[in-house]
Order: structure tokens, then sequence, then C-alpha cells
């Protein structure tokens, strides 16, 4: 029996629109890895979340492994999730997680309320923790993002944005649970965000030369932390700039 053409069109219609879906969703979940001999190992996925209109945002589950000699947390593997995410305003930071109020201190009344613009913003950058103190977030305010582009330039502006949130902030808590985790500190939950590491309750280990000498608060060396920094930005670089795309055109891709 021959198939008539309208019947063959349709065939190939809904093959394609198969192909598409299963192409969208392997675009949500992408794998990726870095490994340096005598620095670290560090893979991930990302997933594309869905938290709303105006909403851009990414999870990433990612495990990472220091394997500088001589580091404070040589040899500690630390598996984690934090979401990245860019929003129209600062009203989109408070979707990322039920408890991000209680954890920054920050009202999702004052974000509606505040008259937001590029020049001005009630946020313009958050990096935090959330879900109990599990999991972190790094946040940007994209409104506020392009105008600071127009100020300033458009890859100077995303290179001091994830250069301040993820390469300090974020490194800083993500180093921290390391040190607690080989402590024996649980950081599931706040556990280790009160943890006294040697100056009192919420004091976190201090960046330093650690030696005999050194106060006992000083637990990461310099040179584990700017090697962490350089991790945790290689992971992050490529969804942030396609995210800050969308506010700052003509954005290269790496």
């Amino acid at each position: 029996m021959k198939m008539k053409l309208s019947e063959l069109k349709q065939i190939i219609k809904e093959e394609v629109s198969k192909a598409l879906n299963v192409n969208e969703e392997a675009a949500s979940f992408k794998p990726g890895n870095i490994s340096i001999p005598g620095g670290y190992d560090i893979k991930w996925t990302t997933t594309d979340l869905d938290l709303g209109k105006g909403i851009l945002a990414k999870k990433y589950d990612f495990e990472f492994k220091l394997r500088m000699e001589g580091s404070s947390i040589e040899g500690e593997t630390l598996k984690q999730s934090m979401v990245m995410s860019i929003s129209d305003d600062s009203t989109g930071v408070f979707k990322l997680g039920d408890d991000v109020e209680k954890f920054s201190g920050l009202t999702l009344k004052d974000a509606k309320e505040a008259k937001e613009t590029p020049d001005d913003a009630y946020i313009y950058g958050l990096c935090n923790i959330m879900n109990g103190g599990k999991d972190s977030f790094f946040w940007t305010n994209g409104m506020r993002l392009a105008g600071q582009a127009k100020a300033t330039n458009n890859m100077s502006t995303v290179v001091e944005q994830i250069a301040h949130e993820v390469g300090v902030h974020f490194t800083r808590q993500m180093l921290t649970k390391m040190v607690a985790q080989k402590l024996g500190v649980d950081i599931t939950n706040e556990d280790w965000i009160t943890y006294d590491y040697g100056a009192g309750e919420y004091s976190w280990p201090a960046i330093g030369d650690p030696n005999e000498d050194a106060p006992k608060i000083i637990a990461i060396d310099e040179e584990t932390f700017a090697t962490s920094a350089s991790a945790m930005i290689s992971m992050l670089s490529d969804g942030f700039f396609e995210m800050a795309s969308k506010y700052i055109p003509n954005l290269p891709k790496f």
C-alpha cells in the first residue's frame, strides 16, 4: 500500500517534534568537568529551573576535590548543590528558596516597595545560603547589571560581578563547608554556620598562612582559596555569561 504524501509529511513532522523535545530536555541537563594535575578536580551537571516569568535559573550539582599538595583541605571532597540566577528585579531572589529572607536579612516586602532603576536597586547581587544551610545561591539583578554595563563596559561589569560574588563570597562558603566536613560537622543544616572554628560562633575560618604561631581560626591557606576561586568561576562563567546576555547584548560566549 502506497503512503500518501500528506501522511508522510505528518509522520516526518511528528518525528521532528519528538527530536526537538529530546534535544530541549538534553539542553537542560548538561555535564561538565575540569581536571588540573596538582590543582583540583571538579565535575558538575546543570539543570534549568523554571521559577517564573523574568527569572533565569540553573541548578549546579557538583563534586569538588583539591589535589594541591600541602593544601589545608587536600583530598577532601565536597558534593554540593547551588543555584545561579538572574532576574528582572530584586523580588526574584526570594523565589530561590523559602528561607532566603532568614539567612540574608533582606525582605520581599522591601524589594516590592523599592523603586528600582538601572542605577539603583534594593539588591544588585547576592551570594548566600538557603534550604536550611544545605545549599547556596548566586543571584544577580539583571536590570542593575545592565545599568552598570552602560556606566562602564559590558565585559568588566560581568567579570567584576562573578569575581565578587563567586570568586569571594561563594568560594568562602564552599571552603568553610569543606573545613566543617573535615572536622565532622554536619553541613546539611545550620551546624556548620554556628560552629566555633576558633573565634566564637558565626566567625567562619579565616584565610591566611596557617602555621604554628597563627591563630586557630586561620584554617584556609591563601593558595587553596585562590585555586578554589578559579575552579568555581570556571564552572559558572559560561552559564553566567549566557544569562547576562539577556540584559547585556553582544556578550561573547565561552
